[in-house]
């Protein structure tokens, strides 16, 4: 039998901010290749199910184990970036590879012309970018990595429609496992395999992606 790993198990979490509760006894697990889409309420607590899967935030209470070595990538809205440091720094920098070598590589290239990184300018200062631009720098520094698990928070929001189609695609044709909240149904249906809806300090899990999500409930 194909044994698969947990990467992230949650065991009886919770989470509050100031009297409300966000998660109230949440156990559950992220496998290897499993493509998560996360569901619910405005401030119902998916970004905060999602920190605090990914360690930015701790629970109050509960237990959060990652499989050892883990290799994740978390592009949280907050989009900050180093700064004074230029795209290409943020973006091809921890990769610790040279000019020519990442402009051999087509799965680097394909990231950066897929959300139109190459349109900004590798050379341009973060500081300058608009929000939006930075949120994009983020998402294609964690997309040219090698990973385990990335988790995004809306990453279709300053894409463009082929943009979306191209992260889309990407995401399908990944190894790696992908926690994701966003509000498009349509990237939902077509990259998520399991759907987690968070609610009420609660979160239910329901194979497949959106249309299945609203069947089932």
């Amino acid at each position: 039998m194909l044994h698969v790993a947990n990467l992230i198990n949650l065991e009886q979490v919770s989470k509050s901010f100031g009297v409300k509760p966000l998660l109230e006894s949440v156990s559950l697990g992220v496998q290897e290749g499993e493509r998560i889409g996360v569901v619910g309420l405005n401030g119902g607590g998916k970004t905060t199910m999602l920190e605090v899967l990914a360690g930015v935030e701790a629970p109050d209470s509960g237990r959060v184990s990652r499989v050892g070595g883990l290799r994740m990538a978390v592009v949280t809205q907050r989009g900050v970036l180093p700064p004074g440091s230029t795209v290409a720094e943020v973006v091809l920098g921890p990769l610790g590879v040279a000019d020519h070598e990442w402009a051999g590589n087509s799965r680097i290239r394909s990231v950066l012309t897929g959300i139109g990184i190459d349109k900004l300018g590798l050379d341009a200062v973060v500081d300058g970018l608009s929000g939006g631009e930075r949120r994009r720098v983020a998402l294609a520094a964690a997309l040219v990595q090698d990973l385990d698990l990335l988790v995004l928070d809306e990453p279709t929001n300053h894409l463009d429609v082929e943009g979306v189609q191209w992260l889309a695609e990407h995401l399908i044709s990944r190894r790696s496992a992908l926690v994701v909240v966003t509000h498009d149904r349509w990237f939902l249906d077509e990259v998520c395999q399991t759907t987690w809806e968070v609610h009420d300090g609660q979160v239910d899990s329901y194979e497949g992606g959106y249309a299945a999500f609203v069947l089932a409930k």
